[in-house]
């Protein structure tokens, strides 16, 4: 398949803060495609990354973690398909940090985001008529949730999601996280960086999440960092507006398939069983014996591509009859 980087932009108007940003994204394509024919396609696949991570490296036109990746050539690569994969760093990110920083992130500003990258996808590369399907992992299983109601895609797969946000603060922040964030309005957030990654943009860091430092450059950064993340972000899952029951639980809402491992110590199992409960049809669910978090294990990961192609293809199925 063939790779190459895209910036997509959220205009001042389709934000709430009033000001633009751009996003990259990295937009898998099939081997025969050429770039410079403005080819149409039938479908796309869209991957929403996790918290905190990256779904696009910033400097080389390649995948920044290994679901995106596997998910890619498993999309792209279906034989008689004209399908396409993208997936982007939110804003914040490394790669879609030019315009807002990663200390000035929130899921809400994500949601934006993902919106945005949709409609973008549909108009840009399936003339207006293609289908969309969105997958996310984690954090990004959130944003899926929270999508389901836009009205901009047309079948959603969550890995390792949940429903109360209350819950989740838990899960992706420490107690001394929470605790930075109470007393100084602002917490020191665990980051990771791919080989070859730039350092966030305009922010201040910190090597053991206590101190901060000056002393950080791209050229002798290690792979784990801390950066400066305000209080707004953790604010927001409890604050009552990322309503992901709202969202995944009105009628006429896309195919909505939830994923989830039984050996997640992350966003341990019974989440993604309260939110495929609470989910309004059509729905299904995949409990993957003995899976992890991230799906580590290649056995798991196929078993999820497979239930993947089969959600796509009832919706297809349903469609056609």
């Amino acid at each position: 398949m063939n790779l190459r980087h895209v910036h997509i932009e959220v205009a001042a108007a389709q934000t709430a803060s009033g000001r633009s940003r751009k996003l990259l994204a990295i937009l898998a394509t099939p081997e025969e495609h050429n770039d410079e024919a403005h080819e149409i396609f039938d479908e796309a696949m869209v991957y929403l990354h996790g918290f905190p991570d990256m779904g696009v490296h910033p400097t080389k036109v390649d995948f920044a973690s290994r679901v995106p990746a596997k998910l890619a050539e498993f999309w792209v690569t279906q034989k008689d398909k004209k399908n396409i994969f993208l997936t982007f760093n939110f804003g914040g990110v490394p790669g879609s940090d030019n315009e807002l920083r990663f200390t000035d992130k929130l899921i809400s500003l994500e949601v934006e985001d993902m919106v945005v990258v949709c409609n973008y996808i549909r108009s840009h590369f399936l003339g207006g008529k293609g289908k969309v399907h969105a997958v996310g992992l984690s954090t990004g299983a959130i944003l899926g949730a929270l999508l389901r109601d836009k009205h901009v895609v047309d079948t959603i797969t969550v890995i390792a999601g949940l429903l109360d946000m209350t819950k989740g603060v838990h899960f992706d922040f420490n107690k001394l996280q929470l605790e930075q964030s109470e007393q100084q309005g602002w917490c020191w957030k665990e980051f990771y960086l791919e080989e070859g990654c730039p350092l966030p943009k305009d922010v201040e860091l910190s090597l053991d999440g206590v101190q901060p430092t000056t002393r950080l450059t791209d050229e002798n950064a290690p792979s784990k960092i801390y950066v400066r993340l305000d209080k707004r972000y953790i604010d927001e899952y409890y604050d009552g507006s990322l309503d992901i029951l709202k969202a995944v639980s009105r009628p006429g809402l896309p195919p909505f398939l939830v994923i989830h491992g039984d050996a997640d110590t992350d966003v341990p199992y019974p989440n993604g069983e309260e939110l495929f409960a609470a989910a309004a049809e059509p729905k299904t669910f995949l409990a993957i014996p003995k899976a992890n978090h991230l799906l580590s294990n290649s056995k798991h990961l196929k078993k999820a591509l497979r239930a993947i192609a089969e959600h796509v293809a009832r919706q297809q199925q349903e469609l056609s009859n």
